[in-house]
């Protein structure tokens, strides 16, 4: 079992099978809505612009298909009971729908996260009003009616433009105990209305110019149990919080689900942990805590927001599911080529990946670099990358040295898996020699990096330069 600030990368319904039963105290996770809609996330370069095109982060959008039906029958057959039942009676109402697969989807992982809970423990599953009405009747199904605790809206401001309709400004929160008789609970409180919240004892103090000033505590006495409408603000562009993540939600909304659930030094789990807003949250509250998720993108959010709130711990998440030596990276390069692609691209080289995919150009990643000040203005240098899993040719390599000039690259770097010929690494040396501007540092313009130097700790030469993904 995982201890503690540890990341999977991984389908989270196969990762959370490995866990053993009541080994969790909390789980409070934001799973995809089913919005038909792909999410990308901005690269901000050294430049802090961001490119024409994006990169994606998931595909929010589900069809019945083999996977849907074989999961389906899995619920009814295998799982049966009052889930079974229940998937039977949605089957009937929704056919074989997108809603309908999103939701054999969900149901399948809600079995895992109701056995991974302790008796104590509780689920707050995080929706929005499309579909919390179909989560709700399968969360009853699994976790017994009697065991639901709250419907919780957060409600939010953000701009938006007019429509026929009320603005469409809350999500769903339910709240789901694994043993209400057992529940653990911390009670949270709040003012009785706003006015309420400044009238506390008056205190007088006197300022440096000595120029008496009155303040007044907060009047604790006069407190309610916290209702089930939560109003915390909305994540803006500007917000310091924010790392481009798409659904990225605000840590003082986890903050307090956290609290009012668990205990300092209780595990926390996050199955679709994203950015990590949930595991931030914990590690700020002193829980421990454990996210899965499928995307290599995700688990380098995750680090990202470690060394952001948390830069002395840089060295302490544990990450797994991802290759650990050059024989589980050639592995995934035979069976997941796009899975090894994303890998090199944004975890060895930390480039931003490419979201074309087709007519890329031959481009799979790029890189901006700043080169300091050249001519009395800032300067700056591109990169770019390609991979190759399997086989390649000498083809392989004076095509992406034409890429690379298409692109008006200053350096490019082909990751492949097998040794080069002479005449490839020939053909790399007909590039030239990149010279920086302001450094003593010189490079062959285009590298041929081999994967397995990556696990005897040797990277492609590459200018001085903060890489960040997000």
């Amino acid at each position: 079992m995982h201890n503690n600030r540890t990341l999977i990368r991984g389908d989270n319904l196969e990762e959370m099978r490995k866990l053993s039963d009541e080994s969790v105290d909390l789980i409070a996770t934001d799973p995809p809505f089913n919005s038909k809609r792909d999410y990308f996330v901005p690269y901000r370069d050294e430049r802090g612009q961001q490119p024409d095109s994006l990169v994606k982060a998931f595909t929010d959008t589900w069809t019945w298909g083999e996977a849907a039906e074989e999961t389906c029958e899995h619920l009814i057959v295998e799982e049966g009971g009052q889930i079974g039942a229940t998937i039977q009676g949605l089957q009937v109402f929704l056919n074989e729908t997108p809603m309908m697969a999103y939701l054999v989807m969900m149901a399948a992982r809600i079995v895992e996260m109701h056995r991974l809970l302790k008796p104590t423990g509780s689920l707050y599953l995080h929706c929005d009003p499309a579909a919390s009405h179909y989560l709700k009747i399968i969360l009853d199904a699994v976790f017994g009616n009697r065991n639901f605790q709250n419907e919780i809206v957060w409600a939010y401001q953000r701009w938006t433009g007019a429509t026929n309709q009320f603005q469409r400004m809350h999500d769903i929160i339910l709240f789901y105990a694994k043993d209400r008789k057992s529940l653990q609970f911390n009670t949270l409180t709040e003012p009785y209305s706003p006015k309420s919240k400044h009238k506390g004892k008056r205190v007088t103090t006197v300022d440096s110019r000595g120029i008496l000033e009155q303040t007044y505590t907060e009047d604790t006495s006069r407190q309610k149990a916290m209702r089930d409408i939560w109003e915390i603000s909305y994540l803006n562009s500007q917000s310091k919080e924010r790392v481009g993540y798409p659904t990225q939600k605000p840590i003082a909304l986890y903050k307090r689900i956290i609290q009012a659930s668990s205990n300092e030094g209780a595990l926390v789990l996050d199955p679709f942990c994203g950015c990590g807003t949930t595991l931030m949250a914990a590690e700020e509250l002193d829980r421990r805590w454990l996210g899965i998720d499928l995307t290599y993108l995700a688990i380098g959010a995750v680090r990202i927001q470690v060394e952001k709130f948390f830069p002395q711990l840089r060295d302490s998440v544990i990450i797994t599911g991802t290759p650990e030596d050059a024989e589980t990276a050639l592995a995934l390069a035979r069976s997941n080529p796009a899975g090894f692609e994303e890998w090199c691209v944004t975890h060895v080289l930390k480039f931003k990946s490419n979201a074309k995919k087709v007519a890329d150009g031959g481009i799979d990643g790029t890189f901006t670099f700043p080169v300091g000040r050249v001519k009395g203005r800032k300067a700056y240098g591109d990169m770019v990358a390609q991979v190759k899993g399997g086989r390649y040719t000498l083809s392989h390599i004076r095509d992406f040295r034409t890429a690379m000039q298409n692109a008006q690259a200053d350096l490019g770097v082909f990751v492949v898996t097998r040794q080069p010929t002479r005449g490839m690494q020939d053909e790399a040396r007909r590039a030239g020699t990149y010279q920086h501007p302001v450094l003593d540092m010189s490079a062959p313009r285009l590298q041929i990096y081999q994967i397995q130097d990556y696990f005897t700790d040797i990277l492609p030469k590459m200018p001085l330069g903060e890489r960040v993904l997000l």
